[in-house]
C-alpha cells in the first residue's frame, strides 16, 4: 500500500513539473496564448495539487495505521510475554507441588514404616504376655487344686483318741501318721532352713536379699535371683518364673507375701 501511494505521487509530482514547464515556456517564449489553454493548464495544475493534497492526506492516514498497528504489536508482545512469564510460573509451581507431594510420600511411607515394626514389637510383647499369663493362670489353677484337695484331705481326718496301749506300740502309730501325710519331693531341691522370729510375712517385692536369707533361710544366690525377678503379683510365680523349687516353695509359702511395694 505504501508502494502504490509513492507512486501516486510521483505521477502527481511529474504532472505538476510538466504544467510548470509548459508554463514558463510560454512566458520565456514571449508568445501570446490563448485564454483557454491557459486556464486548462491553471486546471491541470490546480487538479495536481488536489492530487497532492490527497496523497499527503492519505500518507498521513497510512502513517496512523502503521502507529495503530505498531502500537497493537507492541501490547500483544507484552501479552505474549506476561503469558509466558505465567507459564513459566505455573510449571514452576507444578514442580515444587511435586517436590512436596513426594517428600510427604516419603515421609508417609516412613512412618508407616514404622508403626509396622512398632506393631510387630507389640504383637511379640502381647504373645509373650499372653504366654506367661497362661502359664500363671495354669498354676494358680494347680495351687488351687493342691490347696483344695489339702483341705479336702485336713477335713477328712478324725481326730482320734490316744489309745491305751504300750510303749511300744506308740512308734508304729506316729510312723503310720507320717505315712498317711502327703510326702513333699524335695529332690534337687536345696536345703532351706526356716528361721523363727519373723513377726509378719516377708514381702518378696520389697525385701531385701539379706531379709530373704535371715527370715527365709535361702541361699544368698537364690535371695539374688528372688529380686533379679520382680515384681511378682502372686507367690506361685516364684516357681512360675523358676525361681525356686517347688520343694522350696513349699517351704517358705506360708511365711511370704506378694503384696504391691
Amino acid at each position: 500500500m505504501n508502494r502504490k501511494n509513492n507512486e501516486h505521487g510521483r505521477v502527481i509530482r511529474l504532472r505538476m513539473a510538466v504544467a510548470l514547464m509548459v508554463i514558463a515556456g510560454i512566458m520565456l517564449s514571449g508568445c501570446v496564448v490563448s485564454k483557454n489553454k491557459y486556464e486548462d493548464a491553471v486546471a491541470d495544475m490546480e487538479s495536481a495539487k488536489t492530487d497532492l493534497e490527497k496523497s499527503r492526506m492519505m500518507r498521513e492516514a497510512v502513517e496512523q495505521e502503521n502507529d495503530k498497528l505498531k502500537t497493537e504489536n507492541e501490547k500483544v508482545a507484552m501479552d505474549l510475554e506476561l503469558m509466558a512469564s505465567e507459564i513459566q510460573r505455573i510449571k514452576e509451581g507444578r514442580e515444587s507441588e511435586r517436590d512436596l507431594l513426594s517428600a510427604r510420600e516419603s515421609d508417609v511411607t516412613k512412618k508407616g514404616q514404622m508403626i509396622t515394626a512398632k506393631l510387630g514389637r507389640l504383637q511379640q510383647e502381647y504373645q509373650k504376655l499372653k504366654s506367661q499369663n497362661r502359664a500363671m493362670k495354669d498354676t494358680v489353677q494347680r495351687y488351687q487344686k493342691e490347696l483344695k484337695a489339702a483341705r479336702q484331705a485336713k477335713a477328712e481326718q478324725v481326730p482320734m483318741e490316744p489309745a491305751k496301749t504300750s510303749p511300744m506300740s506308740a512308734p508304729s502309730q506316729e510312723n503310720s501318721v507320717m505315712a498317711s501325710m502327703p510326702k513333699t519331693e524335695t529332690k534337687f531341691a536345696p536345703v532351706v532352713t526356716p528361721i523363727k522370729g519373723a513377726l509378719a510375712p516377708v514381702n518378696i517385692n520389697s525385701a531385701s536379699a539379706n531379709d530373704l536369707v535371715l527370715f527365709l533361710g535361702l541361699t544368698k544366690n537364690m535371695a539374688e535371683k528372688v529380686i533379679a525377678n520382680r515384681p511378682y503379683r502372686l507367690r506361685g510365680e516364684l516357681v512360675a518364673k523358676q525361681v525356686v523349687p517347688k520343694a522350696t516353695f513349699d517351704v517358705i509359702k506360708d511365711r511370704i507375701t506378694a503384696a504391691p511395694k
